[in-house]
This record gives structure tokens, sequence and C-alpha cells, in this order.
């Protein structure tokens, strides 16, 4: 009876509170089931198809009038609870807040929830003015996030006049009530509001003040002595304990410094101040220090508290910040002659920074006021003398002790083991041991897992049986699920998909022998899929995904290498064959020790089981290059084909290859180009009448500006028309791409071992590396990059100039995930280089990580440098030639370089400070005839080491650089510098 009494109201748009007046409590309970689907049916909306001059345009249009609608939605409002309520419609604090509610329905029925979903929503059409008159009427208790939301746009009125929208600026809205000044303004100061955000950008018609009005309205009402203005100074300065963002607590402190402290305010705010200090952001410290160093001769300044806790401020990373303290300090010291010693020994701390000009500071600081006789102070600066600009070590000449110095450079270097117990690759043999490294093997926890999966699986195949083959249930449904995923995981790329896929294939091999013992996941399995098959957006990507992986498409080409791998395993499985890949590695990340391997071909050789090319080609790129023992070489003469076993012999320098029979030039690539001995790539070139340049990546490039060319739209003449750019890139000059994609390794597999002639076009894994190109991003998924950095760890370059090709014309990234792989791979590249003979591509991979726009990149690069520089294991001239021609071509801003000198590579150690002179060296002969901005700094490092290092000679072109640059006022007097040391060396 009720239901069709209020859906004749709605359907003949009558007044609806007399009705819902005299409903009852259960009345309106017994009306939900009946009002959803109401609602539902008023609120329904009909598609439109039109036809417009640019096509078919498509919209919605409401099935019902308006006047029905607003009529179903007070009827919710009454009957329905706070759960039904929000589900039916987006906002309900928009209907709370309304006049016609507010007059018609709340003062005979206000909901419980009403309060609760205005603070919850806090609502953009309610004014602070209307939230105080709720409160008033006691239908709301405003809550602190509501509060925050609203106080900021109290002040402003808005209304038309004259047809046009107008502001004005009515401060004295906060008079109006009690609670105001007195409890909510204070809320500002206490937690996270967009207080910072108003008013900026407003044109208020009665107010010609500053940029921000929040500031000067505080500041207004601290005058008129409406608040308490110590309470405000203390409130402000305490917003920098309160885990405010860096925006936010700046806002305060420019309150801070528009109230303006006077010096009697600044010593009773001490404690404050010297709280503040510890905020993360330099504004907010800066702030402090200058008042500080208004007050640091006062007598009732805390300087002994501020030298205590000065040690946090020295060792910033903010130049100002260092120098404030380091002027606090001094001051300090003129008028307290008692804390001079403390005051030196903290001023000490300062000479570990990179920056002269604030050594030179510190270290005047200790001269002047320090005394030589204390060993105490002479002990502190001993500390720091190995970081000394010689600036600093000619004023503090005095505190410097002469000893003889131990030649770093003269040491034998250790050499760098990349086989050892320390980074061994966990054996797997129990059938537990394999289950748990199967469940996790597609979780990307190590690099090496999918490689070591293709081992495993085989051998867990023959140890399952119907007891045990149940406990695979679970990762067969994580392998399933992961397979059919639509979403993107950052933490996995397409490999570990592929990996999950054939895992799938493995559990249909299983699922045949064991039907009744894998019952339920068949059964799971077969509900997922007749699900999907429903969703016809998908019906692609899961038809793709359920093939066997045989019969798959793969993203782009450099996938097919393991791909391949993956079918080979497959193969090992079928045939109940419990071999491994030759390629699994037994180090982290990708290495194989060298008799592992030989044992592992014996083991294939035993049985007759042919040995997969691109298997056997990636095993022997993992080959460590001069570590093997006497054992190794003996176990060779085991292998019955005699082209792997000359090759083997090759490898570990037992044969010549001048005087090998090479019969499959395939087998000998790799190792050839592993060993990257200049005789033996020539005589092989020459075999192949092949010069291997894409095998080794050895492209010409250069960098400098390029026409590009684009559309834009000319609103004059109404069409597209073509306009030009010029672009600094990085280009590889002979870099062609292969237009049509190389033929499947699957299909190439077949006939490879057999034996042929001296050919031209060798069968290899580099014929697959690399990748299409993709015009707004890399085709790279982050997590597989470095594993295809690990298939040729002897020799990256060909991989790394795909990379530098596509995504590294340009310093700064095109997109995240170009940004991640430069990540990823210098991560990868930091632990394969255990060498100095890498081909240039690698070094200028190197180079482009030095200078690239992402601060974690260059400093990755930085490590890899160091780490390199420590083993001895880097060609520094290189390095050098190619920076210097990255600036030549404007690759980077040089300050980027200098900004990683200083705070990373300069001052390791002597023995790096050395390398990093012949780099310098090198790098300035090959770049710009003119400078461009951030030479004077370079130079300045390079007179500093070439005071450390006067016995490098600066090399030819060098010297014409220096002449040409000698020309600028700014660096003349550096230039001279350098070159009188030059001279002092070359005419003692």
């Amino acid at each position: 009876m009720l239901e069709k009494e209020l859906e004749g109201i709605v359907l003949q748009e009558k007044d609806i509170i007399p009705f819902l007046k005299n409903l009852t409590p259960k009345d309106k309970r017994e009306l939900v089931p009946f009002l959803k689907k109401f609602q539902e049916k008023i609120f329904e909306h009909y598609s439109i198809e039109e036809k417009t001059k640019w096509g078919i345009s498509y919209s919605s249009k409401p099935m019902h009038s308006d006047a029905k609608r607003d009529l179903v939605s007070k009827a919710c409002y009454v009957c329905f609870n706070k759960t039904d309520i929000k589900k039916v419609f987006f906002n309900v604090s928009q209907l709370s807040i309304n006049d016609d509610y507010l007059n018609n329905i709340i003062p005979w029925y206000t909901p419980k929830w009403y309060g609760d979903l205005i603070n919850e929503e806090l609502h953009w059409g309610l004014s602070y003015e209307k939230m105080m008159l709720l409160k008033k009427k006691e239908l709301l208790i405003p809550s602190r996030a509501l509060i925050l939301a609203k106080l900021p746009d109290s002040i402003i009125e808005r209304k038309q006049e004259d047809g046009k929208n107008r502001s004005f600026y009515r401060p004295e809205v906060l008079y109006k009530y009690k609670e105001t000044l007195e409890e909510h303004i204070w809320l500002l100061f206490e937690e996270v509001s967009l207080i910072n955000n108003y008013y900026h950008y407003l044109h208020l018609e009665n107010y010609k003040g500053g940029r921000d009005i929040w500031i000067d309205t505080i500041s207004n009402l601290t005058v008129e002595n409406r608040l308490d203005r110590e309470r405000v100074l203390i409130a402000t300065i305490y917003t920098s304990t309160k885990g405010f963002n860096k925006t936010l607590s700046g806002w305060f402190f420019d309150l801070l410094i528009k109230l303006n402290p006077s010096i009697d305010e600044i010593l009773g705010l001490q404690n404050e101040f010297l709280a503040a200090l510890n905020s993360p952001y330099s504004k907010v410290i800066n702030t402090v220090l200058k008042y500080f160093k208004l007050v640091a001769n006062q007598k009732k300044f805390k300087s002994e508290v501020f030298i205590e806790n000065a040690s946090i401020l020295l060792n910033s990373e903010t130049k100002s910040v260092v120098n404030s303290t380091l002027m606090i300090l001094e001051k300090i010291a003129k008028t307290n002659k008692s804390s001079s010693i403390s005051i030196c020994k903290k001023a000490a701390e300062a000479l570990i920074n990179v920056d002269e000009k604030i050594q030179l500071r510190a270290a005047k600081i200790i001269a002047k006021y320090g005394n030589p006789q204390k060993q105490e102070l002479l002990d502190e600066v001993c500390l720091y003398t190995d970081s000394l600009f010689h600036s600093s070590k000619e004023v503090l000449n005095e505190y410097i002790v002469d000893s003889e110095e131990i030649e770093e450079e003269n040491h034998e270097l250790e050499e760098l083991k990349i086989i050892s117990k320390e980074n061994e690759v966990p054996k797997l043999d129990s059938l537990d041991d394999l289950i748990f490294f199967v469940s996790q093997s597609i979780d990307n926890n190590e690099v090496y897992h999918i490689d070591l999966l293709l081992s495993c699986l085989p051998k867990l195949y023959l140890l399952l049986n119907k007891d045990n083959v149940a406990k695979l249930e679970p990762i067969f449904k994580r392998s399933l699920d992961l397979s059919l995923n639509f979403d993107w995981n950052s933490r996995i790329g397409n490999l570990e998909s592929e990996a999950a896929c054939y895992i799938n294939d493995f559990a249909e091999i299983l699922m045949s022998e064991y039907p009744l013992e894998l019952t339920s996941f068949t059964k799971a399995k077969r509900e997922k899929v007749k699900k999907l098959k429903k969703e016809r957006f998908y019906k692609s990507h899961y038809e793709n995904n359920l093939k066997e992986i045989e019969h798959q498409t793969i993203p782009d080409y450099i996938y097919q290498i393991h791909h391949s791998l993956f079918i080979k395993s497959k193969s090992l499985i079928k045939r109940g064959l419990n071999l491994g890949l030759l390629s699994s590695p037994t180090h982290s990340p990708c290495w194989i020790a060298p008799k592992i391997l030989i044992d592992r071909i014996i083991s294939y050789e035993e049985i007759n089981e042919t040995i997969d090319l691109y298997d056997f080609q990636i095993a022997i790129g993992r080959l460590p290059k001069n570590e093997y023992s006497q054992d190794v070489i003996e176990n060779i003469t085991s292998i019955v084909d005699d082209d792997i076993k000359n090759v083997l012999k090759y490898h570990f320098n037992q044969l010549n290859i001048q005087k090998a029979n090479i019969l499959r030039p395939e087998l000998w690539i790799q190792s050839v180009l592993s060993k990257n001995i200049d005789t033996d790539i020539k005589y092989f070139q020459e075999f192949l009448a092949n010069s291997l340049q894409k095998e080794m990546g050895g492209y010409n490039w250069d960098c400098g500006p390029r026409e590009h060319f684009y559309k834009d739209y000319d609103y004059a003449t109404r069409r597209y028309v073509q306009k030009m750019m010029i672009r600094k890139e990085l280009c590889l000059k002979d870099f062609t791409i292969q237009k049509k994609e190389p033929e499947s390794i699957v299909s190439s597999i077949v006939g490879i071992f057999n034996k042929r002639k001296k050919m031209i076009e060798v069968s290899s894994i580099y014929n697959y590396i690399l990748f299409k190109k993709q015009k707004y991003y890399t085709p790279i998924q982050p997590h597989d990059d470095v594993k295809f950095l690990f298939l040729s760890p002897n020799n990256s370059s060909m991989f790394l100039s795909h990379v530098i090709h596509k995504n590294l014309r340009e310093s700064t990234f095109f997109d995240e995930t170009s940004k991640k792989n430069m990540v990823n791979l210098l991560k990868g590249l930091y632990e394969i280089w255990y060498r100095d003979d890498f081909h240039e591509s690698t070094y200028l991979f190197l180079a482009t990580g030095l200078l690239c726009s992402d601060k974690v990149a260059r400093e990755l690069s930085a490590e890899i440098w160091i780490k390199a520089n420590n083993h001895g294991i880097i060609n520094n001239k290189l390095v050098g030639q190619i920076l210097g021609k990255l600036e030549n071509g404007e690759y980077a801003p040089l300050k980027r370089f200098t900004d990683l000198l200083t705070a990373s590579l300069f001052n390791v150690s002597k023995k790096h400070n050395q390398a990093l002179a012949y780099l310098l060296n090198d790098m300035i002969g090959n770049m710009n005839n003119t400078p461009i901005r951030g030479v004077k700094k370079l130079l300045e490092i390079f007179l500093e080491l070439k005071l450390s290092f006067p016995e490098i000679e600066i090399s030819v072109l060098s010297k014409e650089k220096l002449e040409s640059w000698r020309q600028s006022t700014t660096l003349k007097v550096l230039i001279n510098k350098i070159e009188t040391i030059e001279m002092a060396v070359v005419e003692p």
C-alpha cells in the first residue's frame, strides 16, 4: 500500500513531505527494498546518437524529469540508513546542506548520520559560515578536518555585481564567532591544511596587499591584539616539528618573516628556534640561522647549546646552511674566548666539505681562533688532512703534521674475483627445496631465478608421484593467475609472465599424468577460463597465454632468446631427462663455474642429447675470463665433440685460434668476443668476411643539434602545418635498424649443429639482441632489461648500444620506464664490471649515466667508477674522451657532472683522485673551443688534482683547449695556475 502511494506521488509530481512525515520507523524500513529498485528506475538514462559535422556524437539523457528525481531523493534521504544512502548518492552531504532540505526536512527529521557524513565528505559547497550555523543549531559538531577545509575560504565573499563575478576581502567574519580566533585558527598551526594555496591568484576588489592574503591577515590580527603575538610566534616556529611538507613549512616561515621578531623575542624563543633546526627543509633552517646571526654576539644567546648541535648543520648538503653555521660560530668565537677550542673543533667538521670556499672559511676560523699547541685540535684537523684543498692546507700549515705518505698507487691492486663461495647459487636437490624455489621463481626475487627455473623443473618432474604432486597446486594457481592477469605488475617483467605460462604447461603435463590427484586445480582452471571467455575485450590475451608456450606470441625480438630456452627445458621434461640447461648460472648474478659447464656438456654427450646452440653460446658468454684451474683443462679432454673441445681449449688459453680447425664458427663467436683479443677478433673477422660490428656494438657516434619535423595546428589557416625544431641528440651514426624480423629461433634450431663450410653470416644470440623502436616508450620492461644484459656479461656492448640508440638520445628521459631501465642496467653493470677492455658502447653507456637527468642513475654510475678504479679495471682516458665529446655536443648541463664530481667522485682516495686527473685531462681536450657554462668549476677541480699530481702531463689537445679558453676573463687566472704547475714540472 505504501509503495503504491509513494509511486503515485512521484509519478504525479505531488508534494512528498506530508507523506514522509507520517512514516513510522517501521514504515521506512519496509519501504527500503522498493525504494532501491524505484530509485534505479527513476534515475535511469537512455542513449542518444547524433550526427554532427565531426562524425557521430554519443550522449545520454535522463528518462524522468528533475522533479521526479528530486522526490525520490527525498524519500531515500528519509528512509535509508548511512550505508544505503552512500551507495545511492555520490555526495550525500550535498543534500544535507541544501537549503530545501534544511528548511523542509531537517526541522522534523535529522538522520543519525547527518553530521558524520558532512564531516566525512567535506563538501565544497559548505561555507564556513553555514558550518557555524549548523553548529549553532546543534546539527553538526564540525571535525578538525572540516574546520581546516572551510576556514581558509571564510575571509572571501563572492557575489555578482553588474553581471560580473566579484570577490571581496572580508576578514571581519573571523570576529563573528568566538570559537574562530580562540580555537579554529590555531588548528592551522597544528595540522596539514591548504592554507598555503589560497588567494595567490585572486583579484580582490578591496584588497591591495601582498600576494598571500592569509599571511597578511594573521599579521594584522597580531597587530590588532586579536591574537596573542607570542603565541603566534611560538606556534609558527613549532610548525617545523609537525611533519608538514616542504611547501607548507616554507609558508609558515614566510609568516614568521612577516611577523619580524625583535632581538628580545628571538632571545626569548631560542628553545623553539633550536627545535626548528631539526627540520628537513633548508628554508626553515636558513631562516632560523638568519635570526641566530642577529643575536650570536648577545650574552643571553645559548652559545654552548648551539655549538653542541652544530654538527648536523655542518654536515648539511645545503651550502648556505653550512656557511651560515660557520658565520655564527665565528661570531661566538669573537665574543666568547673560552669557547674558542670547542668552536675550532666543531668548525673542523666542515673540512670534509667538498666545496673549496666552505673548507677555506672553516680553515680560517681554526687558524684565527685556534691554538696549534693544543693536541686535541691537531688530532681533529689531522682527521681531514687527506680531503683538504691546497688553499685550506696553506691556511692550516701549522696544524698539518708532515708524515711519510704511503704511495697508494704503487700498491699491488687486488684482483677482483667473480667466482667465490660468497656468491655461489644455492644447490637445489630435494623435493621440498625445489617446490619452495618454484613457488618464488616468478616473484623476481633474484635476477637468476628464471635461468634456474629452466633447470629445476626437469629435475622436479622426476621426483613427483601421485603421493606428492598435489603439493604443487598452490603454485599452479598462482602461475595461472599471473599469466591471465591483465593488470600491470611493477615488481615483475614479461619474462616472469612467460615463466608463469611455462609452469602452466608443466601443470598440463602433470594433469594428464595425475588427473585424480590434481582434480581441484583442473576444476579451478576450467572455471577461470569459462569466466574469461565472457570478457570479449580480453579474449586475445588469455587465448594467447593459454596456448602451449611453443605457439605463444612474444613481446619483441629479444624475448625470443629466453623463449627458445623455455621450449628446450620443456622438451627435457616431456622426455623425462634429468638435465639442466648449460647456461644456468652457478654464481650470482649470472656467472658459470668452468668445471660445472664442462660436466654439463659431458652429461649431454653421455646420453646423446643435442646441445642447443643458443644455450651453449649463453653459457660460454657467462664464463669468467681468466678464473679456471688445472682440473678444468684436464676435464676438457673428456668432451667428445672436437669443435666444442677446441672452443673450450681456446677459451682457457690452451689453443691458438689461428691454429684451430674452425668448422662451426657459431660455436666460436661468443668465446672470441668474450676474450676480446684484438688479433683473434681480426682473424675471426677475416675468416668470416664479416666485421662483427653489430655483435661488438662498435658504432661510430656523435652528439650535436639535429633537425626534427612535426605537425602543428595553425589556427589562422585552420590546418596542420609542418614545423621544425632543433634538438641536441646523441646518435649512433652507422646504426641500422633491421627492418625485417629475423627468423624465429625455434625454426632455426633444426640442423644448427650440422658441419658447414666457411660462412659470412653466423647464427648467434646476437641476431636477436635487438628491439623495436616505439614512439613514446621503450618496449623493454623493467626487470627484463638486466636479464638481457646478463645474457652476455663479457660482451655487453651490443645490447647497451641498442639501449643508447633507443632510450638515451637525450640526457632527459622521455618516460618513467626508460628511467627505470637505466637504473636497473647500471645496477647490473656494477655487478659484472670486472675488466677494463669493454667495447666503447659500454663506456658510452656509463658516460651517459654520469650525465643523465636522474640522480639515482648518476650515483650508480659513480659507484661503478669508484669500484672499477678501486680494482684498476677501467679505462679512464676513454671515459674522459667520451664525456668531453658529449659535453661538446651539449648532451647535458656540465653542472650535473661537476656536482657529481664534488659529491661522489672527488677525494674518495688518493688513487681515485689520480684516476680522476687522467679522466679530466682527456675530457677537457675533447670539449668545446668556446667554454660552456660550468667549465670554471671543472677547472677548479682539475687545478686541485694537478696540484696533487703535478707529474701528470697535460695532453696536447687539453693544452690547445686551455689556450683557447684563456680568452675568458673568468677562466684566465685558473688556467694560468694550471699552466704554472705544468711548467714547473717540465722545467725543474
